[in-house]
């Protein structure tokens, strides 16, 4: 086996000297890269977390010895000890990194040779890649590889058995070869070549399912392997298409595929890769996951061969096609083209076609390395030129620009070869495959997790020993000053969340007038707007779009008759939707999260003026660490919020013409594709004062119980914590923690 994408020492994988590399081409240490400085600051997060949950765990068990306190005491001791076991609860999501790249582009060599893996996903070259979606994580547990199979519902599948055989028994101008060749490679698959002929009573049976009982009781099913290898023969049948083996292929009944990888926790602890396929089929179970997980990515990579990347028209429009569903209706703050295959060349030709000559790339065929010379610069060339062109053709994607903040840490740009970085005897050295760079990326994204976790669980920890330290016994003198406190942090908060609730109705206000303006420019457009998508699609894409309400991801990208409707109200609302509700990592001044952070009311001259009292020193640092929890959680909270706001109007138009949709696509025979179409336009046209008008208030109502639940939310939170803090006169059981609040202290300082 290749040794060198097989496994490789954790922690030091992407820098290992294959057999071969001359001496010069060895790569550069780990602390020119960054993987060192990445392992360096994740183990150190790793121990300071490990030190903080000693201490708090110690701190607890202390707690467990005063369950017999009179019950305001009790309370206020079960409220630390919960406080204490939610430290552990992460409030931050992994990583999503989604893959596009077609049939061919070398995504999974790329995926494999990133995970030091050569044969674990297998290769598109030989069988076709599927509409199976495939996510791959870190197994942090033991050391085996695993994946985990779900599939669609047995009642989902015999209804697209229907749909399927329809497809097959069409013909002349009706007929979609496209989609037909995906009906028959379906039925091909899962029943064998006579599969086409049986009738759908026939192909419903149980019997055909023996050797997958899971999906029948709509279970997961998971395999484990101990090597790669053999968990990719497993998984073969569960993920690509194999006409060698007709009745074996299972792919069909999947909706997604989830591989953990050991191995890998430096880089994949936090982190999921999720490989969407470009196209879709006729399953709407998948095609909705496919949304879901897109609308998760946090970053895209977008994968090419490099001999076609700078023109690759395709790559740029799956991702145009789906953008709202990046942007807006989603979480992704960056893009990363990846031109792949960049050793496939032929030096000769490559200087002939650019007008190179040896001179320019200081050669001789003297030298005896004069061959490998020649190849390293030509490579080195194309990499540079490639790299000029993606970026010159990202300026020209005035979709993409629209509706994302494009400044210039946006896109990034590798030119990669997964071959060299696996070769036992490679040209290349690691660094000029650009694989650690990715992987460099990756850990980028994980070290980011593991110390925002790190700092969450840290300053938690503290807050509650403030807190602790602020209920120690006191005097009546003290009750009155607490209650003075008390008294100034409820006014302050009332005026805070006031000059809240303002801006709220701001922007209530402003995209509710947007949102009208684009409602009667969707009813005067109706029509016209559907009838692009109505008249030039053929009889199957159009039925195909009926059974899955309107969406459709077709083999020339995706179809969305419903957000095409919604379209001048999308126009109305991106730009100032956009600035409300920015994606993570771009607050501006105008959005709800700006507001948000902004918001206190323990202020540094609050915080000063008690700064010497034993006891609300204590109490305003505990209040100041849980205001800022609270405000850490509502970010995460507001992002999956904005999401289904953004969302809902096509959701809401999906609705009104479900009915329309489930009719046209149950018509059938001569002359039922003018039928379909005529239905569609029927309705849109009787419907849409309505359906426009709805979407807009149900939209208006998401967006206003979204701002209520912010202000509430922190209104309660605080008041809650303030109760406990200042108006229990209860105290809680001398602890002596100063140690502890010094080492927690020295932790978050690390």
């Amino acid at each position: 086996m290749n040794n060198r994408g097989d496994k490789r020492p954790a922690g030091n994988d992407s820098f290992s000297t294959p057999p071969g590399t001359p001496k010069k081409s060895r790569p550069s240490s780990p602390e020119k890269t960054g993987e060192g400085t990445s392992m360096c600051a994740s183990e150190t997060a790793a121990i300071n977390i490990r030190n903080a949950r000693r201490i708090m765990a110690k701190i607890k068990h202390r707690l467990n010895g005063y369950k017999n306190e009179d019950n305001p005491t009790k309370k206020l001791i079960e409220y630390v000890r919960e406080d204490i076991s939610k430290l552990d609860t992460s409030i931050k999501k992994k990583t999503t990194v989604g893959v596009f790249g077609k049939t061919g582009a070398g995504k999974s060599s790329l995926i494999n040779a990133i995970l030091g893996e050569k044969d674990l996903l297998p290769s598109g070259t030989l069988c076709a890649c599927t509409s199976v979606i495939i996510q791959i994580e870190a197994n942090t547990t033991d050391s085996y590889y695993t994946a985990e199979i779900e599939f669609i519902s047995k009642e989902e599948w015999d209804a697209e058995l229907e749909t399927l055989l329809n497809v097959l028994s069409e013909d002349g101008e009706e007929k979609d070869g496209a989609l037909f060749n995906t009906a028959n490679e379906k039925i091909t698959a899962l029943y064998g070549e006579d599969g086409v002929f049986l009738s759908v009573e026939d192909l419903k049976k149980d019997e055909h399912f023996t050797n997958i009982p899971e999906f029948l009781k709509s279970k997961i099913k998971k395999i484990v392997c101990k090597k790669a290898s053999d968990l990719s023969d497993e998984i073969g049948c569960y993920i690509q298409h194999d006409d060698s083996l007709p009745g074996e292929c299972y792919w069909p009944v999947v909706k997604t595929v989830t591989i953990k990888v050991p191995n890998c926790k430096d880089f994949l602890e936090h982190v999921v890769l999720v490989d969407l396929p470009g196209t879709g089929d006729y399953n709407k179970s998948r095609d909705q996951m496919w949304r879901m997980k897109l609308r998760d990515c946090s970053t895209v990579w977008i994968v090419s061969e490099i001999n076609r990347a700078a023109a690759d028209r395709d790559a740029w429009e799956i991702v145009s096609s789906s953008i709202t569903d990046m942007a807006q209706g989603g979480e992704c703050s960056s893009l990363s083209f990846i031109c792949t295959k960049t050793d496939d060349l032929n030096p000769q030709k490559y200087m002939k076609a650019s007008k190179l000559k040896d001179d320019d790339f200081h050669i001789t065929p003297e030298d005896p390395q004069y061959g490998n010379k020649k190849k390293i610069a030509c490579i080195n060339h194309r990499n540079g030129k490639a790299k000029e062109k993606v970026k010159k053709q990202f300026l020209q994607q005035d979709t993409i620009k629209k509706h994302f903040d494009c400044d210039d840490n946006f896109l990034t740009v590798f030119t990669v070869s997964s071959e060299e970085f696996t070769k036992e005897d490679p040209i290349l050295n690691q660094e000029q495959t650009e694989i650690p760079a990715l992987k460099d990326l990756l850990r980028k994204y994980n070290i980011n997790h593991i110390n925002e976790t790190t700092h969450h669980y840290i300053s938690g920890a503290l807050g509650i020993l403030s807190l602790i330290q602020g209920s120690k016994e006191f005097d009546a003198k003290m009750i009155v000053e607490r209650s003075k406190l008390y008294a100034t942090l409820e006014r302050d908060l009332h005026q805070a969340l006031g000059h809240l609730h303002i801006y709220s109705h701001e922007i209530k206000s402003s995209l509710q007038a947007l949102l009208a303006k684009g409602a009667s420019e969707s009813e005067e457009k109706g029509v016209e707007t559907a009838e692009e998508i109505i008249r030039s699609s053929q009889h199957q894409t159009l039925t195909a779009l009926c059974k899955n309400d309107g969406f459709f991801r077709a083999k020339k990208g995706v179809i969305d008759l419903n957000s095409s409707l919604a379209r001048p109200m999308f126009q109305h609302i991106n730009s100032t939707f956009s600035e409300f509700f920015p994606v993570q990592g771009k607050v501006t001044e105008k959005s709800l999260q700006a507001k948000i952070d902004q918001f206190t009311i323990i202020t540094e001259d609050l915080l000063t003026k008690y700064e010497n009292s034993p006891v609300l020193s204590h109490v305003l640092k505990f209040l100041k660490i849980e205001e800022m929890k609270l405000k850490k959680v509502l970010q995460q909270e507001i992002v999956e919020k904005k999401k289904k706001i953004y969302t809902s109007l096509y959701e809401s138009i999906q609705k009104n013409m479900q009915p329309c949709y489930k009719d046209a696509a149950a018509i059938k025979g001569r002359g039922s594709m003018n039928k379909k179409k005529d239905m569609l336009r029927d309705h849109i046209e009787s419907s849409k004062s309505e359906m426009f008008q709805e979407a807009k208030r149900n939209m208006v109502a998401l967006l206003d119980r979204t701002l209520e639940f912010t202000v509430e939310k922190i209104r309660t939170g605080l008041m809650e914590s303030m109760d406990l803090s200042l108006l229990n006169e209860n105290t809680l059981p001398f602890m002596d923690i100063r140690k502890d609040i010094e080492l927690l202290k020295m932790l978050s300082q690390e």
